[in-house]
């Protein structure tokens, strides 16, 4: 290894037996605080809490330096992110709230909503993007992949407009903030015909509010009963619920106790 980095023998040995540094012996002492710290909070405070306690019991040290020392011993907080996290790369400009809750449409394909849920599989997660019309809560159409992406966005929209044909002038499209819906592929196709986008605000789920529901009551009426099946059986559960029971038989209280597609023939 001297050899080929280039150090001498007796400078390698020299450097192993010289007693630390101030700097490290400090260091050591710093590092032991806040492991003990640590300790004492069960794990939960990040560098940032613990270098401001390391600051409120006199040590003379940065943020960056806590930081560094506590990667040299692997710590991580109970709330950081996990080992190989990548943030979004950031799509689109973010678009304002134009439907600003107003969930109640007197119109077919004037609004509709969507969003992604995620099933627990054997192999994995399953994703299913669905669109909702509105005006009767009816899936207009939807998707389901092994891959969360705005592929899987634009095959539900897909679906849903070959099964509505809508005027896209006259509709108004609302998602939440997610990278899928603010790629370049989602909002190329729905310029394209000419629909308007509306988005929620930031960490706000009551914006989409009708989307949350709709994936709360399949989850509970129907796949949390279900075991854990394959990809394909998940797909054929969320196809019947949809297909053969939301949009059919089950009966919507806002819509005054009637299934959405009864509630379209009235």
């Amino acid at each position: 290894m001297c050899e080929v980095l280039g150090v001498s023998t007796a400078g390698y040995y020299r450097w192993r037996s010289r007693a630390p540094s101030e700097r490290e012996q400090v260091n050591q002492t710093l590092l032991a605080f806040l492991l003990e710290a640590a300790r004492r909070e069960k794990g939960i405070p990040g560098y940032r809490k613990l270098w401001k306690a390391a600051v409120d019991h006199g040590f003379d040290c940065s943020k960056n330096r806590v930081q560094r020392l506590l990667q040299t011993v692997g710590y991580r907080s109970c709330g950081a992110t996990k080992p190989g996290y990548h943030k979004p790369k950031p799509g689109m400009p973010v678009l304002p709230n134009l439907l600003n809750r107003e969930f109640t449409v007197h119109q077919r394909n004037l609004v509709w909503t969507s969003d992604i849920t995620q099933v627990r599989c054997e192999e994995g997660w399953l994703y299913i993007a669905v669109v909702l019309d509105l005006y009767s809560r009816t899936v207009v159409g939807w998707a389901a992949s092994c891959l969360n992406s705005a592929e899987l966005v634009r095959c539900a929209l897909q679906s849903a407009w070959q099964s509505r044909k809508p005027n896209g002038s006259q509709l108004l499209f609302h998602s939440d903030q997610g990278c899928q819906y603010r790629s370049e592929q989602v909002m190329s196709w729905l310029h394209q015909r000419q629909v308007t986008i509306s988005m929620s605000r930031k960490g706000n789920c009551w914006d989409n509010a009708c989307m949350e529901s709709f994936f709360a009551q399949m989850k509970k009426e129907w796949l949390s009963s279900q075991s854990i099946q394959t990809r394909e059986e998940t797909q054929l559960q969320a196809k019947w619920y949809i297909e053969e029971y939301y949009n059919t038989v089950r009966r919507h209280g806002t819509l005054g106790g009637v299934s959405p597609m009864a509630f379209e023939k009235q």
